[in-house]
């Protein structure tokens, strides 16, 4: 598993396309991510998948038992200011934590800003 992450239009999708030969797609449901090469917007599927009443810590779960050499794209949500919404923070927090995981699973992690990639793992 390779993760990239990074601030909104940052370049994550483009970098990690050049780096592993895989273009990252958006998955518009949780199944689709099971069995993509490059999973684009990984923080709009956990969106999506608490706005269905799921479980997001289940969903890594199963990402990381049935498909360990995934290469997965995602915004940092978690950074600046505290949203009002309670909906809104449980998604930050929720997606931070489900991030914190993949890392620990990835063999690769990489911070990209303005398309420069740092290596962090």
């Amino acid at each position: 598993m390779m993760l990239f992450v990074g601030g909104q239009a940052q370049g994550q999708a483009e970098y990690a396309a050049a780096v592993t030969g895989h273009t990252p797609v958006p998955c518009a449901a949780p199944e689709e991510a099971l069995s993509s090469s490059a999973i684009d917007q990984f923080h709009l599927l956990c969106r999506a998948i608490l706005e269905q009443d799921g479980e997001v810590n289940a969903f890594v779960d199963r990402l990381l038992a049935e498909n360990p050499g995934v290469v997965v794209v995602s915004d940092e949500i978690g950074l600046g200011v505290v949203p009002m919404d309670p909906f809104e923070r449980r998604w930050r927090e929720e997606t931070g934590r489900a991030l914190c995981r993949l890392a620990a699973a990835s063999e690769r992690v990489e911070r990209v800003c303005c398309g420069l990639g740092v290596r962090l793992k």
